[in-house]
């Protein structure tokens, strides 16, 4: 049986029997896979300790299935995330990055660029801080470079019909058409949200890659909402993601 062996990150674990997990993953070149890990509950199992959503991993498994779910292999681990690892909030939010990419499964295509743009993250969340603002930034960017990848990445400056600069308290954007409207033009078209321009600005300097000014947490959480609305709009509906509620309730405590 031809083998294949892939890089990527366990984005779930379901307990499938006394002794075996059904496993989900995200590799970088065969996209979201699910492989069963036959004995991986057992003490003596080598995957035991491998088996976590924190970890770089590469996996072995069979090259070709008829069955959806494919038998894997072999586990290793590529790179640990200790600071992640021991840190709630920075957890938490590595939690939330795995199940935007389980409940808006990219196109297998893009697979590398996804993969990438996880380890990325995971990178970032090693090396940051134990700030809010930053790590609410973190996934904000996370969306926003999920939002670039699938090309339907939105922009916050100008506006989306005439090219003019936006400004105001409330600026309306056009969900569909990636942008915002200018004063003139929210006459003719009709937005389908509003957004604070603080909020705009913020989000424009994380897409920009400027320094990212401080905004409060009401307001980073109205970006956030924003973002994971695009991202419905744009991939067949908004999706309700566990585990974004739980990390809200790791940052209050950490």
């Amino acid at each position: 049986m031809a083998l294949a062996k892939d890089t990527g990150f366990l984005l779930r674990k379901i307990h499938f029997s006394e002794s075996s997990l059904i496993l989900k993953v995200y590799t970088r070149e065969h996209g979201l896979l699910t492989l069963m890990a036959k004995g991986a509950k057992q003490p003596k199992s080598r995957t035991r300790g491998m088996l976590e959503p924190i970890l770089h991993l590469q996996f072995l498994f069979p090259a070709f299935s008829r069955s959806e779910i494919r038998i894997l292999g072999e586990v290793s681990l590529l790179r640990d995330f200790p600071a992640v690892r021991e840190d709630i909030a920075r957890q938490g939010l590595a939690c939330v990055f795995a199940e935007i990419l389980l409940r808006y499964t990219p196109s297998e295509s893009d697979a590398p660029q996804f993969h990438d743009l996880l380890l990325a993250a995971q990178e970032k969340l090693e090396s940051s801080t134990l700030d809010r603002n930053d790590l609410q930034a973190q996934l904000s960017a996370f969306i926003l470079g999920y939002c670039t990848i699938s090309g339907f990445q939105p922009q916050f400056r100008d506006c989306v019909k005439c090219g003019d600069p936006v400004s105001g308290a409330n600026i309306p954007f056009m969900m569909d058409r990636g942008g915002p409207l200018c004063a003139n033009c929210q006459k003719e078209e009709k937005a389908t949200q509003f957004l604070r321009e603080g909020v705009l600005r913020w989000l424009d300097a994380i897409q920009s890659g400027n320094e990212i000014p401080e905004l409060s947490r009401t307001d980073a959480w109205r970006a956030e909402d924003f973002l994971l609305h695009y991202l419905g709009r744009h991939t067949g509906g908004e999706k309700n993601l566990k585990s974004l509620a739980i990390w809200h309730e790791m940052l209050e405590v950490a």
